[in-house]
């Protein structure tokens, strides 16, 4: 057994009546590839049976797929992952078929339906959904099935996601599975009792205010750097607390989906344009000019430019690096705001405020952000949700927005084809979770040449996905059309 981490404990503490703080993934497939000739006989459609047995053989790469969590009473402790002797398969793995036509938006319909549900957080946070009668879909293989796996974002991290889609994919038709390392032995764990929770708590109460007072000791020797920052705030967030839109309020339980697409020779064009522009400045802008878009038509377009949370490197740069830093390698990530720049009406204007905007942030550093958030989780743990609740209901009543108004992330997806049962994937796309404060959540994705823009919200903030979807897909144009005017 192994105990959460503080943000770990957090992720879990977020979760409310109305608002669970899930991941989801969504794949489409062509079936095509598993009657090929190499594949030797004809497989036919992808059966229920099937798939558990191809998830099955997968399990030992993925530790998350059979962990359960164990709370410790009280909540004096942070929680615990202990692996589930009760483990039970077939209740993740779901079979379900939307009905006829089997349209796109009824697939987003039924997509945004489940992620509404809770996870049952008594079992492994994880559900993995196989659909049938994507009949109607005009930019999928005929006889195409998706895939749905949702996972609760306290078992999902970097490395968890990593190896949940090294699990459930390949890179050949025939793939097999990893095989599992030389002695490895899968046991569940013994369940502990309230007592030996309670005995670990009080242990690791003893060290928490030491843990509590290195965080401290962190953000002490980067003082000189919050003293030093220069970040300009109408750079990054032209306030600290921002008018509030629509979906900056308490959300309701119900939830929309949806995604519009573009490819990345698109955006490489865009950039034609703006060269000093990144691929993530460019997604970025697209999705300031959908919402944009959105509100202007219901008449409900802040005067001030909105913000967006995006996670930014904090990579030390050149000019920035010294001592120790100037020797590390590799990426680091914080959050950070950056201005969407929606009260601008140019669309390449829109976007060279964006390039300033990150490049600022980056070269003006982000380092104790992160360090502030852990000391936070560390102090608070269990009671992070009902701070975040709380601060969000008073400040709406005010107007106002916590720190931004969306949530816009980048994840690239794989280069190459891949694999499911056998039949490659066409089509990959995304959920993220709706949170009170954050009714819109946007997602920036790929795979291949092909670029994603989805987005999951609450159902009351956005009662018209598609007319959102197509907000996207007007903002795209709108800047390839201007990118070539100035070329």
């Amino acid at each position: 057994m192994r105990q959460l981490s503080s943000a770990d404990w957090t992720m879990v503490s977020l979760d409310s009546a109305a608002a669970h703080n899930t991941i989801g993934i969504v794949g489409i497939y062509d079936p095509a590839t598993r009657n090929e000739p190499r594949n030797g006989t004809h497989r036919g459609p992808v059966s229920y049976d099937e798939v558990l047995a191809y998830v099955e053989a997968r399990l030992h790469v993925a530790e998350s797929f059979r962990e359960r969590l164990v709370h410790v009473p009280f909540g004096a402790d942070r929680p615990w992952w202990i692996r589930d002797g009760g483990f039970d398969l077939e209740y993740h793995v779901r079979h379900i078929a939307l009905p006829g036509p089997g349209s796109w938006r009824q697939f987003c319909t039924q997509i945004a339906r489940i992620h509404a549900r809770p996870l049952d957080l008594a079992r492994p946070p994880w559900e993995l959904y196989l659909i049938d009668g994507l009949d109607a879909v005009d930019h999928v293989p005929k006889g195409a099935f998706a895939v749905f796996l949702r996972v609760h974002h306290a078992a999902i991290d970097g490395v968890a996601g990593a190896e949940i889609l090294t699990a459930l994919h390949t890179h050949e038709p025939d793939g097999e599975p990893p095989p599992p390392p030389e002695g490895y032995h899968w046991e569940p764990d013994a369940v502990p009792s309230d007592l030996e929770l309670l005995g670990r708590a009080a242990l690791h109460g003893v060290g928490r205010p030491f843990g509590v007072l290195g965080q401290v000791g962190k953000v002490a020797r980067q003082v000189p750097m919050l003293l030093s920052d220069n970040r300009d705030p109408e750079l990054t967030s032209p306030a600290s607390l921002p008018q509030a839109t629509r979906f900056n309020q308490v959300v309701s339980p119900h939830r929309v989906f949806g995604t519009a697409y573009t490819t990345l020779d698109v955006l490489k064009e865009i950039r034609t344009a703006l060269p000093e522009a990144k691929i993530n400045d460019i997604g970025l802008a697209i999705v300031g000019g959908a919402i944009r878009r959105y509100l202007l038509d219901k008449d409900e377009l802040p005067e001030q430019a909105m913000v967006a949370m995006m996670p930014i490197s904090i990579r030390p740069t050149a000019t920035r690096a010294s001592g120790d830093a100037a020797g590390t390698s590799g990426n680091e990530y914080s959050v950070a705001p950056i201005t969407m720049a929606t009260d601008e009406d140019d669309p390449l204007a829109r976007l060279a405020r964006i390039v300033t905007s990150t490049a600022h942030v980056k070269e003006a550093g982000a380092h104790p952000v992160r360090t502030l958030i852990e000391m936070s989780e560390e102090a608070l743990g269990g009671l992070m949700g009902t701070v975040q609740r709380a601060a969000v209901r008073a400040l709406s009543r005010r107007g106002r927005a916590v720190a931004a108004h969306t949530l816009v992330s980048n994840v690239p997806g794989p280069l190459t084809p891949m694999y499911f049962c056998g039949a490659q994937m066409v089509d990959t796309t995304g959920l993220g979770p709706v949170l009170d404060g954050m009714g819109l959540n946007n997602g920036i994705g790929s795979y291949g040449n092909r670029v994603t823009f989805c987005f999951t919200a609450d159902r009351a903030a956005l009662p018209d996905p598609e007319v959102y979807e197509q907000c996207l897909r007007d903002a795209v144009d709108e800047l390839l059309a201007a990118a070539r005017a100035r070329s």
